[in-house]
């Protein structure tokens, strides 16, 4: 079905007063909810009955909250025709519009995280863009902004703080929605390959990819198998081997069980050749068996401590600057990463990009990265 315009507000009286997640008393979704409130409204437009209220609930009862911290990957849990297609960070990097331009044409809205306000530093917020209008973006704000949606709201004049486009949106979350799974589309005759090259399905589609009868991407209809990752596939187009990654672009496959249909090419990646099998060795005779090694055992985790810069820093409950401070850190002060470090590694030093962390007083929050350096 067509995505329909449903406006909600993380301050309507009916549930602005309601604790978000797990969070602490003061963590309500009038204040911290604008990730909920924004996915409400997108899964409504999809079909999906929902109010900030009820799908609060829904998740806490999935364990879709990190403390009020929404865990995205959740709604799938609730909604399985629900699954989230991609989580792209892009505090120091440019927004990927193409990508975000791909799912507003598929009928998929974006939801995307911009700052709300112009003095330093991010002050994270959430609003669901649903349709490309020049060098912006038509949004739904659940902020109490505009409410009536027969009027177009824009993105760039409230929250561009002096950016350009690419660079006031700070994170994008892409979801895959749909309806029923009721009606299995009949499967198309298997055809001669074209090609004989094989395409991969990438290893983090961890949702599988649609094969479709069609590139219509607004219905399930269409949908001839789910491709898990990893999955091999023939491409059955002349050129489809120049294609394969492309943004934006589709190629026609044929499954390992002979399926066949389009697939979104930037969910794959080339097949290495394969190597020559080698010929088998003569079978020596018997021998006895060499004793079996013992295991080495797992390594411990890496422990990541970061030391706070001389500007001090301040853990917050949430990965937002709005949410309750947990510890207020001096200069030089050591804390403990409590996330992968290979990840939070990546992120040290960035300004607006959040760490989760162990504060000095033993509590848990997040501290933005800008603020400390690895010790």
């Amino acid at each position: 079905m067509p995505f329909k315009l449903v406006y909600y507000s993380q301050q309507d009286k009916q549930w602005k007063n309601e604790i978000l997640g797990f969070g602490d008393p003061g963590d309500t979704i009038g204040y911290l909810g604008c990730a909920l409130t924004s996915v409400a409204m997108l899964i409504c437009g999809h079909g999906y009955t929902e109010t900030p209220r009820t799908l609060n609930q829904k998740l806490k009862n999935v364990g879709g909250f990190a403390s009020a911290a929404i865990v995205w990957g959740a709604l799938s849990q609730i909604y399985p025709q629900v699954s989230l297609k991609a989580f792209i960070p892009c505090n120091n990097s440019d927004a990927p519009l193409a990508q975000i331009d791909a799912s507003l044409a598929a009928g998929q809205p974006a939801i995307v995280q911009v700052d709300s306000s112009p003095v330093q530093g991010i002050q994270t917020h959430w609003v669901v863009l649903y349709a490309r209008k020049g060098n912006d973006y038509l949004m739904l704000d659940p902020w109490p902004y505009q409410t009536d949606v027969t009027q177009e709201t824009l993105l760039m004049p409230r929250y561009a703080q002096g950016r350009n486009l690419k660079r006031a949106i700070s994170h994008v979350i892409l979801y895959e929605c749909y309806t029923t799974t009721s009606d299995t589309p009949p499967t198309p005759p298997v055809t001669d390959p074209i090609s004989g090259v094989y395409a991969r399905v990438k290893a983090d589609v961890t949702w599988g990819l649609n094969i479709r009868s069609s590139t219509d991407t607004s219905s399930k209809k269409n949908i001839v198998a789910v491709a898990p990752a990893g999955t091999q596939l023939l491409v059955l187009d002349s050129d489809g081997l120049n294609n394969i990654g492309a943004i934006n672009q589709w190629i026609r496959v044929r499954e390992p069980g002979g399926r066949e249909g389009f697939c979104a090419a930037w969910y794959l990646e080339k097949v290495p050749e394969a190597e020559p099998v080698p010929t088998p060795e003569p079978t020596p005779s018997p021998e006895p068996e060499a004793p079996v090694p013992t295991p080495t055992p797992p390594s411990e985790p890496e422990k990541l401590i970061v030391r706070v810069k001389s500007t001090g820093a301040k853990v917050y409950k949430t990965a937002s600057s709005k949410s309750a401070v947990v510890s207020t850190e001096k200069s030089g002060a050591r804390l403990v990463v409590v996330e992968a470090a290979s990840k939070a590694r990546e992120k040290i030093g960035q300004a607006g990009s959040w760490l989760n962390v162990k504060a000095s007083n033993g509590k848990r929050g997040f501290v933005d990265a800008g603020r400390v350096r690895e010790a």
